[in-house]
C-alpha cells in the first residue's frame, strides 16, 4: 500500500492490494501523524469491502486510489468530518451507486457514524 501525505489534513492512497506500507510525503516539512493513520485506516478498511465486492461483479481493483481529507472542530478538538473519493477507472457506470452504498459497510464506517460525518464520492475517473 502507497500512502503519499498531500498535507496536514489530505492524503492519497494507492496501490491497495500490495503488501507493506510505503509513505511518501509533499514535503520535507509534512510527516505521517496520528490523524493521517487514522483516516488512512478508514480508508483501508473501506478498500477491503470494495475488494470484495470486486469478486461479485468480476472487476479488476489495481487501479483504485482513495483520497481523503478532513476538518477539524473544536471544543473538543477532535476530527469532525472526512471527505474519501474513490477514483476505480475499471468501475462501469451502473455500479457507481451500488459501490458507494458498499463503501458505507466497511466496519470503520459503522464505528464511526454518528459521531464523525463521512462523506464518500466514488468515480471512475480521475477527473475532479
Amino acid at each position: 500500500m502507497q500512502i503519499h501525505v498531500i498535507d496536514q489534513t489530505r492524503i492519497r492512497m494507492a496501490a491497495l492490494e500490495e503488501d507493506g506500507m510505503e509513505i511518501t510525503q509533499e514535503s520535507d516539512a509534512l510527516y505521517f501523524s496520528a490523524m493521517h493513520m487514522f483516516v488512512a485506516a478508514l480508508g483501508r478498511c473501506t478498500y477491503a469491502v470494495l475488494e470484495d465486492y470486486s469478486m461479485r461483479i468480476d472487476a479488476d481493483t489495481d487501479d483504485i486510489t482513495i483520497d481523503l481529507s478532513w476538518e477539524y472542530a473544536s471544543k473538543p478538538t477532535r476530527i469532525s468530518e472526512i471527505r474519501m473519493l474513490i477514483h476505480w477507472a475499471e468501475l462501469p457506470d451502473s455500479r457507481l451507486k451500488a459501490v458507494q452504498r458498499a463503501a458505507h459497510l466497511c466496519t470503520l464506517h459503522a464505528t464511526l457514524h454518528g459521531c464523525v460525518k463521512i462523506e464518500t464520492v466514488v468515480k471512475n475517473d480521475l477527473g475532479q
